[in-house]
């Protein structure tokens, strides 16, 4: 895949597990991947600017923790949910990161064992804390968060959710497939169950593996990738065609 909007360049301070936490069964998800999806639907939107976001499949947060940091200044609203406790747990420690307070919580946190272990991956992390505290040290702008627990495929799962996405944007779990599916057609219905949290020209991002497919009467597929073990794939409303 050519990269038509994220340069090649050192993500580090975004590393997972270095100041965003990281925990066993959440996985992390390519930085730059990120930012080059997230900036092909920003490309696509008539406002691209005070943007809300959404991720339905959130994990840890990583992925919209990363988008937050890399885009404070276009994104106003970033919202997430997920079916696990945990889960919404750790999103919600981790967003925390994009407020000044959160963060400069973490940095206590990261100041505290490195006076107990003195361990230059500490030393490391705190630089790379110092470093994104800047980003929002410069700027006058500030991202409201919204975390809440759903299971996506239920019936109703957005009901008395009163926000509309620009972006929609999810990397959904790769286990069992069953799970994803429905029956009578074998299809992943996520598109369908995203529809009350979309605008008209609300962009969708999905990425899976190879063998899950999306399908729904409601959206065009816009645009399809493969990299590596990885499936991109961005939507549109059909009425936009």
């Amino acid at each position: 895949m050519v990269y038509k909007y994220s340069e090649k360049k050192n993500f580090e301070d975004l590393a997972s597990g270095r100041v965003i936490a990281q925990r066993s069964g959440h996985p992390n998800f390519p930085v730059r991947l990120a930012q080059e999806i997230f900036s092909r639907c920003l490309s696509r939107l008539d406002n691209p600017d005070q943007i809300c976001i959404y991720d339905p499949c959130c994990g840890g947060g990583y992925l919209l923790t990363v988008l937050g940091f890399l885009n404070f200044e276009r994104i106003n609203t970033i919202v997430a949910s997920d079916i696990s406790d945990e889960a919404i747990r750790l999103a919600g420690e981790n967003l925390s990161l994009l407020d000044k307070d959160g963060l400069q919580k973490r940095i206590r946190q990261l100041n505290h064992l490195l006076s107990l272990h003195n361990k230059i991956s500490h030393m490391e992390a705190l630089n790379s804390a110092n470093n994104l505290l800047n980003i929002l040290t410069n700027s006058r702008h500030e991202i409201e968060h919204i975390v809440f627990k759903t299971d996506i495929l239920s019936n109703c799962p957005l009901d008395n959710r009163n926000f509309k996405a620009d972006i929609i944007m999810t990397d959904v779990p790769y286990g069992n497939l069953v799970e994803w599916q429905n029956r009578d057609q074998d299809n992943v219905n996520l598109l369908d169950q995203l529809l009350p949290a979309a605008k008209e020209n609300t962009v969708v991002a999905i990425c899976s593996d190879k063998s899950q497919r999306f399908q729904s009467d409601h959206f065009q597929r816009v645009e399809k990738q493969v990299i590596g073990k990885r499936l991109f794939q961005i939507f549109r409303l059909a009425q936009l065609r």
